[in-house]
């Protein structure tokens, strides 16, 4: 009797513990998004600027700023933030995240921001002008048309929506901001070393979550933390291709030196990117 009790005892199932719910801020919060962030800003800064001093220290730096971001969105933004802690996130919807994430320090994306960024320090040169910057991006990216097909197949569809105001159904975040939502965007705007390549991460994170919840999630987190990183297209009219150019030139434009948002440039607009290469290498066939 006391060892068929025994046995009992050890087939009887165990009750798994019960994990809390994986809500947005807690994604933000994480161990893993922390790492992931800091791995991106260590491969895109190469060891030096705010990489240089080890990547202890620098992830230090990361959690500091994303309680930052987290507080002041809690502040500027409440019920937008109340919505988020709401949110549940299945480990699937994360794990496609964080995977679109990483792309931002993909060795392919590297080397393209690299390209990117030359291109724009040389058209800063006197007699540089729109249209020569162009044809330098085009010029730059075209052996690397290869790796801007792979990133544009593997990369979070979200990131598309933010290349296109045609389409109309995110029109808000493409509508310009209010006074208001100007001035509580500068009270954030604290975009020097680790701030800004957080800030990009976050606003990653933010617009891939867009592409999994829908409408459920926030767009206003989002939209004010664009603010900071990009430059809105300053074009009136034109052809949609035209449109897209420009406001890609114009976000480099504004993200150089900056290396974790000249990618971010990158995949926001990629498939104006690739239009834009591939007409260029049109151009240039006999």
């Amino acid at each position: 009797a006391g060892l068929a009790a025994g046995v009992m005892a050890v087939a009887a199932p165990r009750r798994s513990p019960v994990r809390a719910p994986l809500t947005v801020p807690a994604l933000l919060a994480s161990d893993e998004f922390k790492d992931l962030t800091t791995d991106n800003l260590v491969v895109l800064h190469g060891g030096r600027g705010l990489a240089a001093s080890g990547r202890g220290h620098l992830h230090e730096q990361v959690s500091l700023s994303l309680l930052r971001i987290d507080g002041a969105l809690q502040q500027l933004q409440p019920e937008a933030h109340q919505q988020l802690d709401g949110l549940e996130v299945t480990d699937e919807q994360r794990d496609s995240v964080f995977g679109a994430l990483r792309k931002l320090g993909d060795s392919r994306m590297v080397a393209l921001g690299q390209a990117v960024s030359q291109a724009v320090e040389e058209n800063a040169r006197p007699g540089g002008d729109r249209g020569s910057l162009q044809r330098r991006l085009s010029d730059a990216l075209a052996p690397r048309l290869q790796d801007l097909a792979q990133l544009n197949a593997e990369m979070f569809p979200a990131a598309a929506r933010r290349d296109s105001d045609s389409k109309g159904a995110h029109g808000a975040l493409s509508t310009a901001p209010s006074a208001e939502q100007a001035a509580s965007a500068r009270r954030l705007a604290v975009l020097e070393g680790v701030n800004s390549g957080v800030n990009a991460h976050v606003q990653a994170l933010f617009e891939s979550l867009e592409g999994h919840l829908g409408e459920k999630m926030p767009r206003a987190p989002a939209r004010m933390l664009s603010m900071f990183d990009s430059t809105p297209s300053t074009s009136t009219g034109g052809a949609q291709d035209d449109k897209g150019n420009q406001q890609f030139m114009d976000c480099v434009s504004a993200a150089v030196p900056d290396p974790t948002r000249v990618v971010k440039c990158i995949a926001d607009n990629m498939s104006h990117v690739m239009k834009m290469v591939m007409e260029f290498v049109k151009g240039m066939a006999p």
